[in-house]
C-alpha cells in the first residue's frame, strides 16, 4: 500500500465499526422500558400522542427528544444532524456536490441569520448569472429567506445538477431587489489553495480536513509549487476546524520521514496509530495556526513540531484533541458523539490545551465586529450606537420597540479561482512573521 500506517488505521477503523453495529445488535428496547426514565419517556409520547389539542408530528418531537437527550450530556463534541444536514455533510466529505458555485456566510451571528455572499467562483453557474460578492439572499423560489438560516438557504439553493434554483437578491446602491434564474451544477470542493511569495516561498493553505480528496489536492499543489521553483513553504492551517482523521494523517506523513504521526487514547488504552513514511516533502517549511485550527489541524501542527520538523507559528489552537464516532440512524439522520482521545507524538494531550506555537504572532485579518440587539425604544426611533467615545453606526426600532445593529467589517478577499490563494503580507501580521521565519530557516540551512 502507499502508506504503511494505512493498514493499521484501517484495522482499527474496522474494528471500531465493529463494536459500534455490536453494540447496536442489542435490543435496547426492553432495557429502556425496564427503567422508570423510559417508561416515563413512552407515557409522555403516549399523552401527547392521544390527548395534545393539536395534531402533532412524530419526526418532530423525537429529533427534539434525541437532540434533548444529547444536550444533557453538555458535550459540544457529540451532536445530532438532520436527515437533510447528513446528507449534506456527507456530500460534501466526498469533494463535490451540485449547488450554484458560490460560499455564503451569515452577517448575523448570533442567529445565523442575514445571508450573504462572500465569495463567487469563476465560470460556476452563480458567475455566470451575475450573482456577485455582498449580494444578501432575501427569497429564494418565491420564499422568503430574510429570516433564514444558512443551513437553511444552503439546502434551499443546493440541488440536481441540471435543475433550476429561482433567486432574489439585494445588493448596495439597488433599491429593487435582484432576481437570477440559475442552472445547478455540478462544484468540486478545492480545501487546498496555493500562491508564490516573494524569494520562491511557497505558500500552501488548507480550509478543511472534511474532504476526502484534501490529499490528492495537496500533493497537485505542492508539484505545481516545485514546478515554479519554490525554496520553501508556508502551511497554513488557520481557521481549519478539522475533519476525517487520514487527511490529516496523510497530510502530516507527506513532510515526515520517520517519526510518529499520532498517539489514540480510549478508555485508558494508549497506542500509535501512525508512523511516517520515507517519502516526503523536503524543503525548509513552517506551519500557521491560530485559536480556530482544531482537531486533524492539531494533529498535523503536533506531528510537525513534536519532530522537530517545522516550527509553529502563530496562536495557541483550539485544543480539540479528541476525535468522534458517526453513526447512521434509521431516520437518515447520524448520531456523532464523543470516542477517542488523540495524543501528539510526544504523548502530550491536545484536548482543552492545543498546541503551543514556537512564535506567537497575532491574526490580524479579521478586525472585530460588533452585533447587539435591544428592545424599549419607542417605534421607528432612530438610535446611535457609540462605542468607546466614537459613533460606529445607527439602529432603526421596529413596531416593537426591538431593533438589531450589526457592524459592516471590513471582508477579506477571497480568491475567485479555486486552488488559488490570495493573501497579502502587507496587513497578515501573522503571515509576515511566518514569511520572515521561513527565510530565516532556509539561510540558517545553506
Amino acid at each position: 500500500m502507499k502508506r504503511k500506517w494505512l493498514i493499521l488505521a484501517l484495522a482499527a477503523l474496522s474494528l471500531s465499526v465493529a463494536v459500534v453495529y455490536a453494540q447496536f445488535s442489542r435490543d435496547f428496547s426492553e432495557e429502556f422500558l425496564n427503567t422508570a426514565a423510559g417508561r416515563a419517556f413512552i407515557q409522555a409520547y403516549g399523552a401527547l400522542k392521544s390527548n395534545y389539542l393539536n395534531d402533532i408530528d412524530d419526526d418532530t418531537i423525537v429529533q427534539g427528544a434525541i437532540e434533548g437527550m444529547l444536550d444533557a450530556l453538555n458535550d459540544p463534541f457529540t451532536s445530532y444532524a438532520t436527515p437533510s444536514e447528513a446528507a449534506r455533510a456527507n456530500e460534501d466529505r466526498g469533494g463535490s456536490f451540485e449547488g450554484i458555485g458560490a460560499v455564503l456566510s451569515a452577517r448575523n451571528r448570533t442567529d445565523n441569520t442575514m445571508v450573504e455572499i462572500i465569495n463567487v467562483y469563476r465560470d460556476g453557474p452563480a458567475w455566470n448569472a451575475g450573482l456577485q460578492r455582498g449580494d444578501i439572499f432575501v427569497e429564494v423560489d418565491g420564499v422568503n429567506v430574510e429570516n433564514a438560516t444558512i443551513s437553511e438557504i444552503v439546502d434551499m439553493v443546493r440541488g440536481p445538477r441540471g435543475t433550476t434554483v429561482e433567486i432574489g437578491m439585494r445588493r448596495a446602491g439597488r433599491e429593487e431587489l435582484i432576481f437570477f434564474s440559475i442552472v445547478r451544477d455540478k462544484i468540486d470542493i478545492i480545501s487546498v489553495e496555493s500562491t508564490v511569495l516573494p524569494n520562491n516561498v511557497g505558500y500552501l493553505s488548507i480550509s478543511t480536513f472534511a474532504n476526502q480528496r484534501v490529499y490528492e489536492q495537496l500533493t497537485e499543489q505542492l508539484a505545481n509549487l516545485k514546478a515554479q521553483g519554490i525554496s520553501s513553504l508556508i502551511l497554513d492551517l488557520r481557521d481549519n476546524g478539522g475533519g476525517l482523521l487520514n487527511q490529516g494523517i496523510l497530510v502530516a506523513d507527506e513532510f515526515l520521514s520517520q517519526g510518529d504521526i499520532v498517539f489514540q487514547r480510549a478508555r485508558g488504552v494508549t497506542q500509535r496509530l501512525a508512523s511516517a513514511d520515507r517519502r516526503f516533502f523536503e524543503l525548509p517549511m513552517v506551519v500557521l495556526v491560530n485559536k480556530n485550527s482544531a482537531s486533524a489541524s492539531e494533529i498535523v501542527a503536533g506531528a510537525l513540531q513534536d519532530n522537530q520538523r517545522a516550527l509553529v507559528i502563530g496562536e495557541e489552537t483550539f485544543g480539540k484533541g479528541v476525535g468522534q464516532s458517526v453513526i447512521s440512524l434509521i431516520n437518515g439522520g447520524q448520531l456523532t458523539y464523543l470516542s477517542f482521545e488523540w495524543l501528539t507524538p510526544d504523548r502530550k494531550s491536545i484536548n482543552q490545551q492545543g498546541i503551543e506555537p514556537d512564535i506567537r504572532a497575532e491574526d490580524t485579518r479579521f478586525p472585530q465586529v460588533i452585533t447587539l440587539s435591544g428592545q424599549g425604544a419607542e417605534p421607528g426611533e432612530a438610535l446611535e450606537i457609540v462605542v468607546g467615545g466614537e459613533l460606529i453606526g445607527t439602529a432603526t426600532a421596529n413596531e416593537d420597540g426591538e431593533f438589531t445593529f450589526i457592524q459592516a467589517g471590513v471582508r477579506r478577499s477571497i480568491s475567485e479561482v479555486q486552488g488559488t490563494a490570495l493573501v497579502d503580507l502587507e496587513t497578515d501580521n501573522a503571515l509576515k512573521v511566518a514569511f520572515d521565519t521561513v527565510l530565516d530557516v532556509v539561510a540558517q540551512a545553506r
